[in-house]
């Protein structure tokens, strides 16, 4: 079997500075050399181009919706506290959400891998599951909170030990 590499970098140079003060160090995912963003970006570029195209015509306006596909791939990676270790995010733990759903929702069981470019989570936020086994770990069945969009994206298979000495530090970026 062929297993996916993933990795976890900081770049000091990409801090989040929010306007009225404060921000964030996000940390970014890659999964085999490609950052998550870019990959979601491309399975999300065709529905979000559709919903942009279906909300023009019904009447909203280009000023109230931001460019055409814009939507695509809007994230933020999550902050270290949300990435490393002794966090239990990226080994499965469901992420909870604050909105209210029926206990059996599969999206009650996924864990938190981007979220919204406002900084308040729950606004915009991607989900998969997490499966770790003796030697692996696995995400599968991607989905956007807010919107029934398919992800063909995954699954990915990562070596268990590899994986999770990327959440013990910060490592940098290149490229």
């Amino acid at each position: 079997m062929v297993l996916d590499e993933f990795e976890v970098c900081v770049d000091p140079a990409r801090y989040i500075r929010w306007p009225g003060g404060g921000g964030f160090q996000p940390v970014e995912l890659r999964v085999n050399g490609r950052g998550l963003i870019d990959l979601v970006r491309e399975v999300e570029l065709p529905y979000a181009l559709r919903e942009h195209d279906d909300r023009i015509a019904a009447g909203e306006t280009v000023e109230e919706l931001g460019p055409r596909g814009a939507l695509a791939g809007s994230y933020l990676y999550l902050s270290g506290g949300d990435v490393f270790l002794p966090s239990r995010n990226l080994l499965g733990e469901p992420y909870r959400h604050g909105f209210g759903t029926e206990p059996d929702d599969p999206r009650n069981r996924k864990s938190l891998l981007l979220q919204c470019t406002c900084g308040i989570t729950d606004c915009w936020f991607l989900l998969a599951t997490i499966t770790v086994a003796e030697d692996t770990v696995v995400w599968s069945d991607f989905c956007q909170f807010h919107r029934d969009w398919r992800y063909d994206l995954g699954p990915f298979v990562f070596d268990r030990g590899k994986y999770e000495v990327q959440l013990v530090r910060a490592h940098g970026c290149d490229g």
